[in-house]
């Protein structure tokens, strides 16, 4: 796991966004959304990261939270993030795989 990187499970990001359909990543690979993802999720790949940070949807003072399938990508993910000045992000715990159904 990647330091400085806070893991928040699912449930907490529900009672912490006002409107948390609007504030999820999915970094993971463009197949891999287009498979299944949360309602209202924008797909970021991580391997992208870099090139999109122009476009990025978000303010660096934004909260926004950051799922893959495990929970691995969205720390590296998180913690480039942070590296660049994005100070309000965070990992999913576990990532889709364990959440995905529940949504």
């Amino acid at each position: 796991m990647k330091a400085n990187v806070n893991n928040t499970p699912i449930e907490i990001a529900y009672e912490d966004l006002p409107s948390p359909c609007n504030s999820f990543i999915d970094c993971r690979a463009v197949e891999e959304y287009e498979i299944a993802h949360y309602d209202g999720a924008i797909n970021v790949p991580l391997q992208h990261v870099t090139i999109c940070i122009d476009s990025f949807p978000y303010k660096k003072e934004d909260t926004f939270f950051v799922y893959c399938k495990s929970g691995n990508r969205s720390c590296t993910f998180v913690t480039y993030m942070r590296s660049i000045g994005f100070t309000n992000c965070q990992s999913i715990t576990g990532g889709y795989q364990e959440w995905g159904q529940q949504c």
